[in-house]
């Protein structure tokens, strides 16, 4: 039996030695690529909101003022389908009673932010500043922004320079360390995204837009930065020694 017990454990020991020399050794490296786009978008952002202490009332002169600002804009030639409302939000508020110490119920407000998306070259950019600026009494501020079709033309592009630049990395440590790549093991891909904290430049009417009481043209004022975009791919490579 004792024997027996022997001639299992040698054999297990050896299977488990073989499989070891049998695995291959691997070179793990990230590529990573980084491309510059200037903006092609224009967001013209208006955040619209309505108060008053009854609910319906409020939700009534909420959708009544948003119908009055897609009017102003479509009565002087904009397209409607520049114009976007992705929410719509009402909430109770309150202040504080100095006679009672407490804060008490003050009415509902009504908020809806609104956006006109057009392109830097768009004939009717400046007429649309100047629409905001006489005649909306609301928070505003104007962004550049990456285009969808920017962003989906850079992909295949990201990705090619990141491949490139893992084997490159790849073949400079292989000869370094006197070794020679084989076939590729594994690749693990991220999602091309943009690169840091991106804060374009922005305009708001507390700020430029009253410097610019009798200037039309507002965005020849301003000069988008380039906005990084990124994306980084892991191989690895087996290795023969």
């Amino acid at each position: 039996m004792k024997k027996v017990v022997l001639i299992l454990a040698v054999i297990f020991f050896a299977a488990a030695s073989f499989a070891q020399s049998a695995e291959k050794s691997l070179l793990t490296v990230e590529g990573k690529s980084e491309v510059k786009l200037l903006p092609e978008e224009i967001w013209f952002n208006v955040m619209m909101s309505v108060k008053d202490t009854d609910y319906k009332t409020c939700s009534d002169l909420a959708v009544q003022k948003l119908a009055e600002i897609k009017s102003l804009f479509t009565d002087n030639g904009i397209d409607k389908n520049l114009i976007k409302t992705n929410n719509y939000s009402i909430r109770e508020i309150q202040r504080h009673d100095p006679e009672l110490r407490k804060m008490v119920f003050d009415g509902y407000q009504a908020t809806v932010p609104l956006t006109v998306r057009t392109k830097r070259d768009y004939d009717k950019n400046d007429l649309i500043f100047t629409l905001i600026k006489d005649n909306l009494e609301s928070n505003f501020n104007l962004n550049f922004q990456l285009s969808e079709k920017q962003i989906a033309e850079v992909k295949a592009k990201l990705i090619k320079l990141a491949v490139d630049d893992a084997k490159e990395k790849a073949g400079i440590i292989a000869a370094a360390s006197g070794v020679e790549l084989s076939k590729i093991s594994a690749i693990q891909y991220g999602e091309p995204n943009i690169i840091g904290i991106n804060n374009p430049p922005a305009l708001r009417k507390s700020g430029l837009m009253m410097q610019a009481e009798s200037y039309s043209e507002i965005i020849d004022l301003m000069e988008p930065d380039e906005v990084k975009m990124g994306t980084n791919i892991v191989i690895s490579w087996e290795i023969d020694q």
